[in-house]
C-alpha cells in the first residue's frame, strides 16, 4: 500500500469501460500524488498496480539495471489485442535524467495514467514506451536528502581536499554551509540576509565562502576544497558529436559509457518502429526543439519547418515558448553549443522529430517568466529574481519546502559554520501543484504528435482465377498516416530507418510464377500508396500471406484464402 496516497480509491468512470467490443470490470487505477516527489519504491509501486490493473493495455517491463542495482522500469503502454508492440509504430517518453529533476517522472507517470485512463483510439496503432525514471540511482539521493547532482558524482575512488554531501546536521538533509572567511565570495544580500549574493570589490564584510553540507576527505587544513568528485551529465552521454572531457563538461568516458544510457542506447537502436521521442526535463519553462549544436540552417529545411510546427502545438497546450536548444541561454552569451546531446543524436542518428519540455522550476511558479530569467544578464538582475522568489514563498498562506533558516553548527573540521539555505529539489523543480497543470498539456501534445505517425495498410485485397489454376493476387500497400516512413529528410539518408517492403510467402502446395517475391516500394510520404501483384498456380484453398516490413509505419501479416 503506498502511504501518501490511495492507489485503488474507486473511480467509478473506470470500472467499465467498453473498448473494441470488450466490457468487464476494471480494476482502478494508482493516482498519482501531486503532494511531494516519489522515491524509488513508490514509483515500483505505482508502476506495478498500473500494470496489473490494464494487463490488455500495460506491461511493464526493463531496460536493465542501474549501477546500483536498481530496475530501470520500462512500460508498454497499447491495444494488445489489436497487434504485437514490435508490429506497430512506436512513441518514447523518458523522464528524470538529470537527478534533481523529479517532475519529469510525474509527467511521465501522468501520461502512462491518462492514456490508461482515457484509452484513445491510437493505442490500437500505436506502442507508448514510457521510461519515467532514467536516472534512479541519482534521483534517490535527492528525494532522500535535497542533495545535489546532475546525473552521477563519482565517488567510487574519494580525492583528498575533496568536500563530499553528508547531512552533518542530523536534519535527513543535505542543504548548505557558510561560513565567514576573509576570502569568500559572498555576503549576505543587504536586502535579505537569507540569500548570499557575490562579492563585488567594494563590499563591506563580513565575507563568506559557501559549500554543500558535507564532509572534507583527508583535508589538510588548507583553504583550497574541491566539492565533490568528478560529475557527469548524461545528457551529454548519446552519441551524436560526443566530445571528451574537457571539450564537454559532463560527457563520460565515450558515448553511453554510464550503464543506464546504454540501456537506452541499446533500446532505442533496436527498434525500427520507433518514430517519434520525448524528453521530460525542469528549467526554464520551454519546448525545446534540435539543434543542439550548430544552426537552423544545417538541417533540411523541410525538417526545420514540421520540427518547428509540431513544437507550437507544445506551446499552444502548455503556454510554453518554443526554443531551439543552441538558443536556451542567457542573452548576453553566444549560441551554446552542446555536445553528444538528446536533440541532435534524435535528429542526426536517428531521423526523428525528438522534443524536450523543459517543465519549469520554482521560479516559474513565482511568476518569473522564461524571458526574464533569460534576460538577466547582470548578477544584480539574477539577485534580484531571487528576491523576487522568496517574497513570493514568504507569502503562501501553504508553504511548500524551500528554504531553510541558517542555524549555527560546529562542524567537526571547519568549526563554526552556519547551516541552510534552498531545498534543492525544490528550486529545481516547479511548485508541485502547478506541474498538475503543466502535465495535462503536456500529455495533449503527446497525443497530437503520436496521432501524427506513419501508419502502413494493405487494402484494395483481391484474388482472381483465370484459367486453369493460374490466379493473380493484388494488393495496395499505402501509409494513410500523416508522417512518411522516413519520418524526416535526414532519416531518408540513414540506414537505420527501413524501407517499406512487401513479401508474399507461398503456402506449400503453391507455386509462384512471378519473378520475384518482394517488393521494396521504398518510403513512403503520408497519403501515398502502391499497387502489388503477384501470379501463382494453386487450387482452392489457403494461397500463403503476404507480409509487409513497415518501418515506423508497422508491420503487417495477412493471410490469403482463395475459396
Amino acid at each position: 500500500m503506498i502511504s501518501f496516497l490511495n492507489p485503488f480509491k474507486e473511480d467509478k468512470s473506470l470500472l467499465k469501460q467498453a473498448k473494441g467490443g470488450r466490457m468487464k470490470k476494471k480494476k482502478p487505477l494508482p493516482r498519482i500524488s501531486f503532494e511531494r516527489f516519489l522515491n524509488y519504491g513508490e514509483v515500483t509501486e505505482i508502476l506495478k498496480a498500473m500494470a496489473d490493473a490494464r494487463p490488455d493495455f500495460c506491461r511493464l517491463e526493463s531496460l536493465g539495471v542501474s549501477r546500483q542495482g536498481r530496475q530501470l522500469h520500462l512500460l508498454a503502454i497499447t491495444d494488445f489485442e489489436s497487434g504485437a508492440p514490435e508490429d506497430k509504430p512506436a512513441y518514447l517518453i523518458h523522464g528524470n535524467i538529470h537527478a534533481s529533476e523529479l517532475a519529469g517522472t510525474h509527467a511521465a507517470l501522468y501520461t502512462a495514467r491518462q492514456l490508461l485512463s482515457d484509452v484513445p483510439e491510437v493505442l490500437r496503432r500505436v506502442v507508448f514506451y514510457i521510461v519515467p525514471r532514467l536516472n534512479p540511482d541519482g534521483a534517490e539521493f535527492v528525494v532522500k536528502t535535497g542533495g545535489k547532482v546532475r546525473s552521477r558524482s563519482d565517488e567510487e575512488e574519494k580525492l583528498p581536499n575533496t568536500l563530499y554531501q553528508q547531512d552533518i546536521d542530523g536534519n535527513g538533509l543535505i542543504l548548505n554551509m557558510r561560513q565567514k572567511h576573509p576570502d569568500g565570495t559572498f555576503i549576505k544580500d543587504p536586502r535579505d540576509s537569507r540569500l548570499m549574493v557575490r562579492r563585488k570589490f567594494d563590499s563591506k564584510g563580513p565575507f563568506y565562502r559557501l559549500l554543500p553540507e558535507g564532509m572534507i576527505y583527508e583535508w589538510d587544513g588548507g583553504g583550497n576544497i574541491r566539492t565533490g568528485g568528478r560529475t557527469f551529465d548524461w545528457n551529454r552521454n548519446w552519441s551524436y558529436d560526443w566530445r571528451p572531457e574537457p571539450e564537454q563538461a559532463g560527457s563520460g568516458d565515450f558515448p553511453f559509457s554510464e550503464p543506464e544510457m546504454r540501456c537506452m542506447g541499446e533500446f532505442m537502436h533496436a527498434r525500427q518502429n520507433l518514430f517519434g521521442v520525448l524528453g521530460y526535463h525542469t528549467g526554464p519553462a520551454a519546448v525545446l526543439r534540435p539543434p543542439s549544436t550548430g544552426k537552423d540552417t544545417d538541417m533540411d529545411e523541410s525538417d526545420v519547418l514540421m520540427m518547428e510546427k509540431l513544437a507550437q502545438i507544445g506551446s499552444r497546450e502548455t503556454g510554453f515558448p518554443v526554443i531551439p536548444v543552441v538558443k536556451y541561454h542567457n542573452k548576453n552569451r553566444r549560441d551554446i553549443n552542446l555536445r553528444g546531446h538528446f536533440h541532435n543524436f534524435g535528429y542526426y542518428h536517428l531521423g526523428l522529430f525528438v522534443f524536450e519540455f523543459e517543465l519549469g522550476t520554482i521560479h516559474d511558479s513565482a511568476g518569473i517568466s522564461t524571458e526574464e530569467r533569460l534576460a538577466a544578464v547582470k548578477e544584480e538582475e539574477t539577485e534580484d529574481l531571487m528576491r523576487r522568489l522568496m517574497a513570493w514563498w514568504d507569502k503562501r498562506k501553504k508553504k511548500e519546502p524551500l528554504f531553510t533558516g541558517w542555524k549555527r553548527f560546529e562542524h567537526p573540521q571547519l568549526g563554526s559554520v552556519e547551516v541552510g539555505g534552498f531545498l534543492n529539489s525544490r528550486l529545481s523543480n516547479p511548485s508541485l501543484r502547478d506541474l498538475e497543470k503543466i502535465v495535462r498539456g503536456t500529455y495533449r501534445f503527446t497525443l497530437e504528435h503520436a496521432r501524427r505517425h506513419p501508419h502502413i495498410r494493405l487494402e484494395d485485397l483481391s484474388m482472381d482465377r483465370f484459367s486453369g489454376d493460374i490466379c493473380r493476387i493484388r494488393a495496395r500497400i499505402a501509409n494513410r498516416g500523416d508522417l512518411p516512413t522516413n519520418v524526416t529528410a535526414r532519416g531518408r539518408e540513414l540506414e537505420r530507418l527501413k524501407t517499406v517492403q512487401a513479401v508474399f510467402y507461398p503456402a506449400e502446395d503453391v507455386a509462384l510464377l512471378s519473378l520475384r517475391p518482394q517488393f521494396d516500394t521504398g518510403h513512403m510520404a503520408g497519403g501515398n500508396s502502391c499497387m502489388l501483384e503477384w501470379f501463382v498456380s494453386a487450387g482452392k484453398g489457403h494461397l500463403g500471406e503476404i507480409r509487409v516490413r513497415g518501418g515506423t509505419g508497422g508491420n503487417l501479416r495477412v493471410p490469403l484464402q482463395l475459396d
